[in-house]
């Protein structure tokens, strides 16, 4: 489906004062010669569940809009905005995204923006979830995960959460849907309606693969060097998109994670599948085994800790005491590409 777009197109300068008068302005200004070095305008406009529009403005130079000289771009999740959540139930025309997303920053501002068909792609996000069945099986595939490294890319995993790869044309992530909703969500539908226990039963297993297709991704696309215009855009050659990208990034996964020994190689392991502070703790309980052995260390510390820190390195593969037999972790077989999406 289709998740967070930005479109944008060109306005004149009456549109602009309009949204302006009624935004958030931000300016940069040379103190020594009082000159003005930017101007940002922007506004959120916020939908039933707290789920907000982006609306900005500003000249046209970004986009070489010359003739009326200044632009309009909207970003956000029509299916956000309209639903609350963006796990399922989701739309796949982004002709019809666009135009609700216009009516809405229409109504709000009281103003009439350009037609369809003079508004323009920046970014689409195309997203998909699976059911796995359980929390179990999510966390165990994403913690497969964890090696996963791609050529030209920044890898960033978050144990049990979340694997992001971010590049210039795309950027992939692979969550657990259920955690990333109880860390960003859950809060906008207090004091509503929605069955939030509900759909965190529903939602329990589900797993997201998020593609974000950005402007030199579209250009090379469409072909393109400046403008791809909404009613040129195909659901199924964005779709088409988000599986050559993740098709690529599972040939480069090995879910056999193999077992590190040394310092460096550990650290670098134990960064991979936790976060900063975590890793940092392991690392110490690590090297203080190295130096003064299993023995001294479970003497001087609270059992639960200790078990729980050992849980952890045997979770990582990480041969501790040189010696120990590392056991295997089951890992969750899953495939995005011989699975239905959840719809």
């Amino acid at each position: 489906m289709i998740d967070t777009i930005k479109i944008y197109t060109e306005i004149d300068q009456k549109i602009y004062n309009t949204i302006k008068s009624k935004s958030i302005v931000k300016s940069s200004i040379n103190n020594n010669t009082n000159q003005l070095i930017y101007e940002i305008t922007n506004d959120h406009l916020q939908g039933s569940f707290d789920s907000r529009l982006s609306v900005r403005v500003d000249t046209g130079i970004k986009y070489g809009f010359v003739d009326k000289g200044y632009y309009i771009e909207i970003e956000g999740s029509y299916h956000k905005i309209i639903m609350g959540y963006n796990s399922h139930n989701g739309y796949y025309d982004i002709e019809f995204i666009t135009e609700n997303l216009i009516r809405i920053v229409e109504t709000d501002f009281n103003i009439k923006l350009p037609n369809i068909e003079n508004w323009n792609l920046q970014r689409c996000d195309i997203a998909i979830c699976y059911d796995l069945e359980n929390q179990e099986n999510v966390k165990s595939y994403i913690n497969s995960l964890s090696r996963c490294s791609y050529p030209r890319r920044n890898a960033k995993f978050f144990y049990d959460e979340s694997l992001y790869l971010s590049g210039t044309t795309t950027t992939l992530k692979i969550y657990n849907k259920l955690l990333e909703f109880k860390k960003h969500d859950i809060k906008k539908f207090i004091n509503t309606e929605f069955n939030i226990i509900d759909y965190i039963k529903q939602i329990n297993g589900f797993i997201r693969f998020e593609c974000e297709i950005k402007k030199k991704m579209l250009k090379k696309i469409y072909k393109k060097e400046k403008h791809i215009k909404i009613k040129d855009v195909k659901y199924e050659e964005l779709r088409k998109v988000w599986g050559d990208e993740f098709m690529k990034v599972l040939q480069f996964i090995k879910s056999d994670l193999e077992i590190v020994r040394g310092r460096e190689a550990v650290y670098e392991r134990l960064n991979k599948m936790y976060k900063p502070a975590k890793a940092n703790l392991l690392y110490n309980f690590y090297c203080a085994i190295q130096l003064n052995g299993l023995k001294d260390i479970k003497n001087n510390m609270s059992s639960s800790t200790y078990y729980r820190n050992i849980k952890d390195l045997k979770i990582a593969k990480i041969d501790f005491s040189q010696s120990y037999k590392i056991e295997e972790n089951k890992i969750y077989y899953f495939n995005p590409f011989e699975s239905k999406e959840v719809v």
